[in-house]
């Protein structure tokens, strides 16, 4: 750097620095991310806790169910009701997957179904879960998270540092003494006080937000590199803009007004746009038509009960038929018949669902602080893709865990306490590919 333009850069943080009002912005933005990353990093080393007491309580649970068939022993009928019933038990319990930046994201597992259960019931039917008909995307998530409020709060604190920057100057008759002043006009004036105010913003928004992943033990140093670099750009974008204002021949309180009409339509109007758009890409399916299928399903279940068991042992030759299914294996192939009735409109679901985050991921660059957000949720595996790859991986684990119980309880012998150890166990990952459910 030059002796001129670094004479520019030394006076203008000289002239940044004695402005309390920047510094008060600042503070104020300081102060409220910090305490939203520390919650935020509280509620994901939380989660991670409770991940790791997974592997007890499956212990614990798994103890008790030996126990039950070790007190019928079989083959028996007592035995396969007994294994109907841990079928339906908390061992088929499942957790999401999340990625290194949980704390990113880990407020939108307050609204996911995150906790699914495999089972001989079915879950398209349980008024307990309603995971099926929920939209992630668009469902309140309360409080916002990390990424939210950097995206909420940033602009306006820019606003502050930036807009109506040289307005200012003209309206108190000092601009065309810096215009004198400086050799090369006042372009390098102009980039240094940004490139400060620039760097002021960036340093305090990384200070306050990376607390969220210190604070999370699964963090990785690559996600923290990834988000203060994205941090970088979402300062840039809007520092630029708001320094471009300051240029335009127009007042500083105008400039300000159109600073503020700026992040009102880029925080909120072009998201809302963006969503509607996509509701109208890839509408979601008909939730009463869900209903009434949900309703023919059951009923005609019901009606040809024994048929449908007698259509199960012509399928399943190496297991004994027993005629006329009695409970519980009557009611075990309606589940089967009804899930699969239902479950390609739940996968239509997921596709319309998957098909509307990817069309507002692809156009989420008309809106930086939406693209902020999808971004920190990619870094937390809690966006709507990592979401619905869960549900495809829940959907093949149940078929795992349908195939190892369905024949001992259709039998009519049930499990032995030793074929628990072959029980299959989710491990949330490599279930199924996302594509294969769509």
């Amino acid at each position: 750097m030059n002796g001129p333009r670094k004479i520019h850069w030394q006076a203008e943080g000289l002239r940044f620095v004695r402005q309390p009002l920047s510094w008060w912005a600042l503070s104020a933005l300081l102060l409220v991310l910090v305490v939203t990353a520390t919650l935020a990093g509280l509620d994901a080393r939380a989660w991670r806790a409770d991940v790791a007491q997974d592997d007890t309580l499956f212990a614990e649970r798994l103890d008790t169910q030996r126990k039950r068939l070790q007190a019928t022993p079989a083959p028996s009928i007592p035995a396969a009701t007994a294994t109907y019933q841990l079928g339906r038990s908390e061992l088929g319990q499942t957790r999401m997957p999340v990625g290194a930046g949980l704390a990113l994201g880990v407020h939108r597992l307050e609204v996911l179904p995150q906790r699914i259960k495999a089972s001989l019931d079915t879950r398209h039917v349980d008024s307990r879960d309603a995971s099926p008909l929920r939209n992630p995307l668009l469902a309140d998530a309360g409080l916002p998270g990390v990424p939210a409020m950097v995206a909420l709060l940033l602009p306006l604190v820019a606003m502050v540092l930036c807009a109506g920057l040289l307005q200012q100057e003209r309206e108190q008759g000092r601009l065309g003494l810096l215009r004198v002043q400086s050799r090369y006009g006042m372009g390098p004036v102009w980039l240094a006080a940004l490139g400060w105010r620039l760097a002021a913003l960036w340093l305090v928004t990384v200070v306050a937000t990376v607390p969220a992943l210190l604070l999370d033990a699964g963090a990785s140093i690559d996600v923290m590199l990834q988000w203060i670099g994205a941090v970088g750009v979402f300062c840039a974008v809007w520092v630029v803009l708001c320094g471009v204002l300051s240029y335009l021949p127009i007042t500083g309180a105008t400039s300000m007004l159109v600073a503020l009409g700026l992040w009102l339509a880029l925080t909120f109007a072009v998201p809302a746009g963006l969503v509607l758009q996509a509701q109208q890409a890839a509408p979601l399916p008909s939730r009463l038509a869900f209903v009434v299928a949900l309703r023919d399903a059951q009923h005609q279940a019901e009606d040809n009960e024994q048929a449908l068991a007698e259509a199960w042992y012509d399928e399943n030759p190496q297991t004994p038929s027993h005629l006329p299914a009695v409970w519980p294996a009557s009611f075990v192939v309606r589940v089967l018949d009804q899930d699969a009735q239902l479950q390609p409109l739940v996968a239509q679901h997921i596709h319309s669902r998957v098909r509307q985050a990817d069309w507002i991921s692809s156009w989420s660059w008309l809106s930086p602080g939406l693209a902020l957000v999808l971004y920190g949720e990619r870094l937390a595996g809690t966006d709507v893709q990592s979401h619905a790859r869960y549900l495809h991986q829940v959907d093949a684990f149940e078929q795992r865990w349908r195939a190892f119980l369905v024949p001992p309880v259709m039998s009519r012998q049930g499990l032995h306490a030793g074929d628990l150890e072959s029980l299959p166990r989710f491990q949330g990952r490599g279930e199924v590919p996302l594509a294969a459910g769509l």
